[in-house]
């Protein structure tokens, strides 16, 4: 049976740093489009090749331009689905002429097409209304951040303490190689590995070499 939820899941998340408080019609967040625009690169592949976008002709009523978007993804051009509307307004009370407005309908669209796939659900399901919660991914995005950006010698040890079988070899990484674990400044992040490790090893029962 396909996972249903599998793209929803996997970017329904959305990283604070890539957010800001806007204070109009009643304050709301807003997300960087380009933040999406990445994601959902990460998620499918480049655009164009793993997902993209179509355009129809754009449309005006008074001082508002629509633009029809219709969005694939998942490098197959037959999930193509829409179209969304995108809608700015082209032109102020004054009557000055915005001459970015069809970009910003059409980025209206696409964000729309993006959030019904789930990207940036929590926003749209208004999570980020509880600051504890918005605290709370703040966090996990700042920890996934610094294990992404973990030196090579890190990793390099963390596969080493995960190839430990027993607690005889567990004993000998941390005879041969804890000094060294400290030195790296990730010493507490290797530490928790190895315990991590060491309770796998006891639940499998392997306990000598």
């Amino acid at each position: 049976m396909s996972d249903n939820m599998r793209i929803w899941d996997a970017v329904s998340k959305t990283n604070p740093a890539h957010t800001k408080t806007v204070n109009q019609r009643g304050g709301f967040t807003a997300i960087n489009a380009n933040s999406q625009i990445m994601e959902a690169t990460r998620q499918f592949g480049p655009i164009g090749i793993g997902w993209g976008y179509n355009t129809g002709t754009p449309y005006f009523h008074e001082t508002l331009m629509f633009v029809p978007v219709t969005l694939w993804h998942s490098g197959d051009r037959s999930t193509e689905f829409g179209p969304l509307i995108g809608c700015e307004e082209w032109k102020d009370s004054k009557g000055r002429v915005d001459s970015d407005v069809g970009k910003k309908a059409t980025t209206d669209a696409v964000t729309k097409g993006l959030s019904q796939l789930g990207f940036n659900a929590d926003v749209f399901l208004g999570l980020y209304d509880d600051q504890k919660y918005v605290n709370q991914v703040r966090q996990e995005f700042a920890e996934k951040t610094k294990q992404d950006d973990k030196p090579e010698t890190v990793k390099v040890m963390e596969a080493q303490i995960f190839a430990c079988n027993t607690k005889m070899e567990l004993k000998a990484w941390q005879r041969d190689h804890g000094a060294a674990a400290n030195a790296t400044g990730f010493g507490d992040y290797l530490v928790s590995c190895w315990n991590t490790r060491a309770g796998e090893v006891e639940k499998m029962g392997l306990v000598t070499a």
